[in-house]
């Protein structure tokens, strides 16, 4: 009877274990944004990373951001709170652990040892009651839900900030040539001037001044040099990288595209992970009041074993049940901040589409003034400034301007040339934060606008 009453128990332990069932977390559907590069914690990526070398010599924008989306340190960080997640969820789908027991009982009685004690074998189970498992696993799975959320808004923060750094050492490469071009224009000036000096045309005062006046270009083209190489260093510490390998980018930062309209943009707001991840807040809120409801239900702890007498061998089967009486620890505070946490989330949600819908409208109003701005100098600001600068070399060399004239027009062309560059930084950079909040590309975002009209 012994041995069949002990493996009735242990069938039923491990029938127990086996059905402490596990779960598991997955990341969100990638936004449009970005989706055709591999990144960091998603299939296949740890195969990427393996064939991605980072790039020397001349960097495109496609590779800058394929390197940052498979090795930027955050985003890697962010993939770890995924796997957090999962084992969490693992472990929330667990069965309180079993207990075994072993009790002795008159030990020694009439002086006879062991032979007159009883002897009992037993394991316990705490059975949980009210749901408490379930609404356990729903918690950590909402949980793990946002983790990935979380992670999916990173993936996108991380594309977008690759490609406005992208743009910006674009902009100091071209910075960096146009004050190359200023010191070359300052030069031919002083040439200029010097002969004109030489010629007894002008005082030598104006020659102090043509070569005070390089000195400057050259100091500003050494600031664009620095300018350049601390761009660069940004860009490169989006893939984690400390020193960059490439000696320079490609990429055509004078492409500008039509701005689409806000009420095109405000139907993508959806996309946007921030905003998404609310449904799952709200839901984890739920799960975590219902679990806290089910604390209320106390707990069976249910025990099965074998009782041995020694002093005439037989056995017996012995079980029991206990469960603690809630008389002083309700869990009614427990209640009442989940329903208010609850109630919390979804204020949130609102102020959360509240905060994206002006963020929107700010960089959409980015978009459409650094627009209007580079197209403004493009087609009549910057070629009217190289018309005056020209028309003032020359009338200098004639005798007609003086040289301060030529000077003027000199440094409002550099000026207006790098508003340009200024211009066409904030209009890309304007995209990239656009993008971040619609998760859609702008071509995308245009495209979805001829459709619709």
């Amino acid at each position: 009877m012994r041995s069949r009453t002990i493996i009735r128990i242990l069938m039923c332990f491990v029938f127990g274990v086996l059905f402490a069932g596990c779960a598991s977390t997955s990341m969100p559907v990638p936004r449009a944004l970005g989706a055709q590069y591999t990144a960091v914690g998603q299939k296949g990526w740890q195969d990427s990373v393996m064939k991605t070398i980072e790039p020397s010599g001349e960097l495109n924008l496609n590779q800058a951001l394929a390197q940052a989306l498979l090795k930027n340190p955050e985003l890697i960080a962010f993939s770890y709170d995924v796997r957090i997640a999962e084992a969490r969820i693992l472990q929330a789908g667990a069965f309180p652990d079993p207990t075994i027991q072993f009790e002795v009982e008159e030990y020694d009685h009439r002086g006879n040892g062991m032979d007159d004690a009883e002897v009992s074998y037993a394991l316990g189970q705490v059975i949980e009651l009210g749901g408490k498992r379930h609404w356990r696993t729903k918690v950590a799975i909402a949980q793990g839900a946002l983790a990935g959320w979380s992670y999916e808004s990173k993936r996108l923060e991380v594309f977008s900030e690759t490609a406005r750094l992208f743009m910006a050492v674009i902009t100091a490469e071209k910075t960096l040539e146009l004050t190359e071009s200023t010191v070359d224009l300052a030069a031919n000036t002083f040439r200029a001037v010097q002969g004109r000096v030489e010629a007894g045309k002008e005082p030598p005062f104006q020659a102090s001044k043509a070569s005070a006046e390089l000195e400057l270009t050259k100091i500003e083209q050494v600031d664009a040099k620095n300018a350049l190489e601390l761009a660069k260093r940004r860009l490169a510490a989006m893939w984690g990288s400390e020193t960059p390998r490439f000696s320079s980018v490609s990429g055509d930062i004078d492409k500008i595209t039509p701005v689409p309209s806000l009420d095109i943009l405000r139907g993508k707001l959806s996309q946007n992970p921030n905003l998404a991840r609310w449904d799952d807040e709200v839901a984890m809120r739920k799960a975590t009041l219902a679990s806290e409801k089910a604390k209320l239900i106390p707990d069976l702890q249910g025990v099965v074993g074998v009782q041995t007498y020694e002093e005439d061998g037989s056995d017996a089967l012995k079980f029991g049940v206990k469960v603690n009486l809630p008389l002083f620890s309700r869990a009614r505070g427990g209640i009442v901040a989940a329903g208010s946490k609850l109630a919390k989330a979804e204020e949130n949600r609102k102020a959360a589409k509240i905060t994206l819908v002006t963020d929107l409208a700010a960089a959409y109003a980015d978009l459409a003034t650094s627009h209007s701005k580079v197209m403004a100098l493009r087609k009549k600001v910057i070629p009217a400034m190289e018309e005056s600068f020209n028309a003032a070399q020359e009338g200098y060399r004639q005798g007609k301007f003086n040289f301060m004239d030529v000077l003027d027009a000199q440094r409002s062309l550099y000026k207006t040339r790098n508003a340009s560059l200024g211009a066409l930084l904030a209009y890309h950079a304007a995209v990239a934060e656009i993008q971040r909040i619609t998760g859609t590309s702008i071509e995308e975002l245009n495209k979805i606008q001829k459709e619709t009209k």
